[in-house]
């Protein structure tokens, strides 16, 4: 029981760690091709992470007001 807590936390914390690196290389990646790309790859990483971020906590309200 205990190893299985023990490995869901690692598989969020490698979960978090991969998607934080994936975006950062693309990022990085079109910040070398082109400034203004750049700054468009990261606020579309900026929206879609803000995104991600507020539905998990969207879908756990469960009814009331």
């Amino acid at each position: 029981m205990m190893t299985m807590k023990l490995i869901k936390y690692i598989w969020q914390i490698l979960d978090l760690l991969l998607y934080i690196l994936g975006f950062g290389c693309i990022v990085g990646a079109l910040f070398l091709w082109n400034l203004i790309a750049g700054l468009v790859g990261l606020g579309i990483v900026l929206i879609l992470s803000g995104l991600l971020i507020d539905l998990p906590s969207a879908s756990s309200k469960r009814g009331g007001d």
